[in-house]
Order: C-alpha cells, then structure tokens, then sequence
C-alpha cells in the first residue's frame, strides 16, 4: 500500500503518483503483529515446581503449640486453685478469739490466733506441728511444755518454719515467759513478714506485759493485713480504754459488739466512756 503524505489518502502499489494532487506517495510498512504468549505460574515463579507443605508438617508444630498452652493454662488454673485453697485452710484454722464473757473487761483473756503449717513442710514436721497445736488451739495449751518440745524438734529440723515460732510463743506465755513469747513472734514475723496471726499474738502479750502502744501497733497491723475478728478489737479497745482514749476504745467496743461479743461495750457504758 502507498500513501499521500498530503492528502492522506491510500492507494495500491501500482499507482506511482497522488490521483487528486499528482503528488508522490511513500510506501507504507506492513503491520508487524505481536503475539503474546500468557506465561504460566510456573515460568513466572521462575522454577517447574513449586513446593508445598504437608499437611503434616504444619500440623505438628499447630499441636505442640496448642499443647503447650494448654498445659500453661493448666498450670496457671493449678496455681490459682492452690492459692484459694490456702486462704480457706487460713481462714478455718484462725480460731473466734473471743474473750469469755463473763469475764470483765479489764482482765479480759483472749485465745490465741493459729495457723496451719505451710504445705511446704515435710510430713514429719507436719505432724510435729500439729501436736503441738492439738494442745493449743483450745487458746490455752493444755500442756505448754510438751507442745514445746514438740515445736523444738520441728524448728530443729525446719528453722524457717515461722508457724512454730508463732504457736511456742502462745506456749511460752501460758508459761509465764511473756518475753520469750515475744522473742519468739519477732522470729515469726522476721520469717514471714506478713503474718497477721503473729502481730495479734504479739500485740496480746505487749497487753499482757502493759506495753499498751505496742500492743496497738500490733493489732492495727492485724487489721491491715485482714485479720479481722472480735478479739483484735475488743483488746484494741481495752488497750485504748487503759490510755484514757475513749473516743477510740468505744469505736472498738462497738465494732466488737457488732462482731458478737457486747461485753466490752456494756461495761464502757456502765462507766460513763462511751454514750
């Protein structure tokens, strides 16, 4: 096919000159077609096979992963359930306290607070332990020099066990060794710094001993650590009434008789301390 350049018409080869200019025409250049081959994935990935997984090889890493948190959440569950266990052990094993009623409110004698062992304890200890306390959780020891023996042998062969220290310190004092006992409660709360049985037995002896501000400090701090029953406030109170604070030792004559226990309350009224 040729071509004017100026009128832009088309004509066969044949014809040598423009019909409607006599002007020369130019040759034109036969269309040169591409076609396109659409390459497969293979060629375009560059390689004939692609590989792929097992299914086998993706599942065992899925399950061993699924395996192992499982067994952390297990463990965590296991941890949680132990922890509960301990505070309800904690909670049955603390004893009322609560003074006798018939008792006036400035002799007043309250039991004294116990715990169980730790489970971390040997079976040996254990049992040692709970001879001791079998003749003591009655508040008093029925035979204080026997359940030191037995607490002896225990700390001898577990000396961070502050449980023992605490329960010979309520031995100590049914003997009479008041200073002993709070020697032993210091060890106690030295070795278990948040132990709220501990800071009540003390706080009762620095009563016992006069030291009426010790003994406050001691029963705030059972209180702080939620140990809360009759006796903290009832010899709170009587701590408070013994310094002349009746404001405060009538709030605790009043928590108390919230608590069950009134004796403190009426005889504070009977006196005129409290309203």
């Amino acid at each position: 096919m040729k071509k004017c350049p100026h009128c832009r018409e088309s004509f066969p080869d044949n014809v040598a000159t423009c019909l409607y200019c006599d002007g020369p025409l130019e040759t034109l250049e036969p269309l040169q077609y591409k076609i396109s081959v659409k390459k497969t994935k293979k060629e375009q990935n560059g390689s004939d096979t692609i590989p792929k997984k097992t299914w086998k090889e993706i599942s065992i890493p899925l399950i061993t992963a699924l395996v192992i948190a499982g067994i952390l959440f297990a463990i965590s569950q296991l941890k949680l359930f132990d922890k509960n266990i301990e505070q309800i052990t904690n909670l049955k094993s603390t004893q009322s306290d609560s003074p006798d009623a018939s008792t006036s409110a400035q002799t007043a004698i309250s039991n004294h607070a116990f715990s169980s062992a730790p489970p971390t304890a040997t079976g040996a200890v254990i049992d040692l332990y709970n001879n001791a306390l079998t003749l003591c959780s009655s508040g008093k020891c029925t035979d204080p020099q026997k359940a030191i023996e037995y607490l002896d042998e225990a700390i001898k062969r577990m000396p961070d066990l502050a449980e023992a220290y605490n329960i010979r310190g309520n031995a100590d004092g049914d003997l009479g060794q008041h200073q002993r006992a709070i020697e032993d409660y210091n060890e106690a709360i030295r070795l278990k710094p948040n132990y709220a049985h501990a800071y009540y037995n003390r706080g009762y002896t620095y009563g016992n001993l006069g030291q009426y501000q010790q003994a406050i400090q001691d029963y705030n701090e059972t209180l702080r650590l939620k140990l809360e029953n009759v006796s903290v406030y009832y010899n709170r109170g009587r701590a408070y009434f013994t310094q002349g604070n009746k404001d405060f030792g009538c709030a605790d004559a009043q928590k108390a008789c919230e608590l069950g226990d009134c004796k403190l309350l009426e005889d504070a009224k009977s006196k005129k301390y409290c309203p």
